[in-house]
């Protein structure tokens, strides 16, 4: 008698379990379909002519209507903030196009808004911030977001998934509520960017003392860069156009501290994409701290010169032999 009442209770217990499990599941679903419903009647407050990422317009302009002798820059802000276009222009005599926005659009999207445009003669250099290589980098789904509705043609670019798709608009329904409280760098303009790509807003001005996004290069797992990279130049060859990896920019306090990884992650690069060119290595790139801006990738304006005259040197002979 006593089995037959724990069973029936335990049958009773589960049952009532199984009711709570299901009434929950509807509750979040039902929840979750308000949150996302409202999520696309908000409005974000910006302004297309001075938002700093509107300016992959006009990135995307350039891109379109240049055909011929050009030099292709792929990567992030350190493209940005980090050459002197027009004198590599002087200098090499070829037509640059600068497409480095922002890091956190992923390496996916900054390969895929450029592979449709690719043309025979092209000059391809990709100068990536040393996370983007790593595997465990996370895009900014919020800001690919923002730029898939600031140019829509860019929603090809990148492909959210389930979760991602849930975080971006998240995103967007907090920072509806916080937009008030934000304050922008007026160097993060669209207005302060050149006809090549290059932003000049911060030109001239002083930098911060304590430089911003100082972090440990984590985990040397590169697959998914590499991958991305090989169809990319896949791409490059089917098209006649050459493809070329320049380091980026770097201060010598943040070398210092990173070194070893950074060293291992050079090497393991060659090794997986030996086919492709470097043009350059790490220790070629390390400047004082003192030439850069506002963070580890941002070059101010004698940084910026220096890396310039460094680059246009290194990329000399493709040029040459192109």
């Amino acid at each position: 008698m006593e089995f037959l009442i724990t069973d029936s209770l335990f049958i009773s217990n589960f049952k009532d379990l199984k009711k709570f499990i299901i009434k929950s599941v509807v509750f979040l679903a039902v929840l979750s379909l308000v949150f996302f419903s409202l999520s696309l009647t908000l409005k974000r407050k910006y302004n297309p002519k001075t938002d700093y990422l509107a300016a992959i317009i006009d990135k995307h302009h350039r891109l379109n209507k240049i055909d011929s002798n050009r030099l292709i820059l792929i990567g992030g802000s350190n493209l940005t903030f980090g050459l002197n276009s027009q004198t590599i222009v002087d200098k090499l005599n070829v037509n640059v196009i600068n497409m480095g926005l922002h890091a956190g659009l992923g390496l996916e999207f900054m390969l895929n808004e450029v592979k449709p445009f690719i043309r025979k003669g092209d000059i391809i250099v990709l100068c990536l911030e040393y996370t983007l290589y790593l595997d465990d980098f996370k895009p900014d789904v919020d800001l690919i977001s923002f730029t898939q509705h600031l140019y829509p043609p860019s929603k090809v670019y990148y492909h959210f998934n389930i979760e991602e798709k849930f975080l971006a608009n998240y995103a967007k329904f907090k920072k509806h509520f916080e937009e008030q409280t934000i304050k922008i760098d007026p160097v993060f303009n669209r207005e302060k960017f050149d006809k090549y790509g290059d932003n000049l807003g911060h030109l001239g001005l002083p930098g911060l003392k304590e430089l911003r996004d100082k972090e440990r290069i984590g985990k040397l797992e590169v697959d998914k860069s590499v991958k991305l990279i090989k169809q990319f130049e896949t791409e490059c060859k089917q098209k006649d156009a050459k493809l070329l990896i320049s380091y980026v920019s770097y201060p010598k306090s943040q070398y210092q501290r990173n070194k070893k990884a950074i060293d291992d992650l050079n090497q393991l690069l060659h090794q997986k994409i030996s086919s492709v060119t470097f043009i350059n290595k790490p220790e070629d790139y390390i400047f004082n701290d003192d030439l850069f801006y506002d963070t580890v990738y941002h070059l101010n304006g004698k940084g910026r010169e220096k890396r310039t005259e460094r680059f246009i040197r290194d990329l000399k002979s493709f040029v040459v032999k192109n």
